[in-house]
């Protein structure tokens, strides 16, 4: 169940501001982290050679290394000292297998199959750890009688584990929503709730993020300051950090058709602001990586969209 605003529902704190920082790179699927108080990220590189993930320092724009290669939808997580990366197997004719990929050093990294479902489509992933294990969002396509009847029916689902090993898939009926599409997840347990980010399709064909949270996995709030990010005019601003832009990037970020914000992520950053990341583009195959901040600490951020 799905609990929405009401004619009785206030607005007491107003709108959380998200100020846009410019445009980073032109990778999409990226994690914003901090390691050993260096600023870093994980993108996914799709657009040139094999598929793989990438870590990159966030100011000299150094790669560390690359892990994942011909693998998609990367993810990333970090737990005392590790560093994770998952990315989903392409098994034609579809795809049910996540990999997990860990380092202590960002350097060298170690893969193994995380999980699989035969039957499944699965698409994009995120990982979080809540007071009973970890938590993995899946975002599906396939079987239709979960997801939905059409190839573009995303829906959201979960696995949870002890150790990060041993996998049980929970009730596939529990998946969220069955009512919109669902794409390019953040999911994050924080203070008693278990916060959601996800892609939502506009009329006209635009795509914006959403957030909700829930308890339980069976009942889920809605943020009231829903969308929580808009295309703008800053999603064609260069960020003085940007790296890897041709001259010919720089002109399809000038004049291309703008009408996505997506696949956010974030972390905990320096002076207690969050730092986040977002694909701009039109969801028909041109996109950039760009970056915004909240004045907050990441739990004060999703607090702050359900106005606490």
């Amino acid at each position: 169940m799905e609990k929405l605003y009401n004619a009785e529902t206030k607005m007491y704190k107003g709108y959380p501001e998200l100020r846009k920082l410019g445009v980073v790179g032109k990778n999409t699927e990226s994690t914003p982290f901090v390691w050993n108080g260096v600023d870093m990220r994980m993108e996914s590189c799709y657009k040139e050679g094999p598929t793989h993930a990438v870590i990159r320092e966030r100011e000299s724009g150094k790669i560390l290394s690359t892990v994942g290669e011909n693998e998609f939808f990367y993810s990333f997580y970090m737990e005392n000292g590790t560093a994770y990366v998952l990315g989903t197997k392409v098994e034609e004719p579809i795809k049910n297998t996540i990999m997990i990929y860990e380092s202590t050093d960002l350097v060298n990294w170690k893969g193994r199959k995380l999980l699989d479902n035969p039957g499944w489509n699965y698409f994009n992933t995120s990982l979080t750890k809540g007071p009973d294990g970890y938590v993995l969002l899946i975002e599906a396509n396939q079987p239709f009688e979960y997801s939905g009847p059409g190839p573009y029916d995303f829906t959201l689902f979960f696995a949870t584990s002890k150790d990060m090993v041993h996998w049980e898939h929970m009730d596939p009926n529990l998946g969220f929503s069955k009512e919109r599409y669902m794409g390019g997840p953040w999911f994050h347990y924080s203070n008693g709730w278990y916060y959601l980010i996800s892609v939502t399709k506009l009329p006209l064909k635009r795509y914006t993020n959403c957030i909700y949270r829930t308890k339980d996995f069976h009942d889920w709030e809605a943020g009231i300051y829903n969308p929580i990010m808009m295309p703008s005019n800053m999603d064609r601003v260069i960020s003085p950090l940007a790296h890897g832009l041709t001259e010919e990037d720089m002109q399809t970020i000038a004049t291309h058709f703008i009408i996505n914000n997506s696949d956010i992520d974030m972390c905990d950053w320096k002076d207690g602001k969050t730092l986040m990341v977002y694909n701009t583009g039109n969801q028909l195959g041109t996109g950039f990586l760009a970056e915004a901040v909240y004045d907050g600490t990441m739990d004060q951020y999703l607090a702050a969209c359900f106005d606490e």
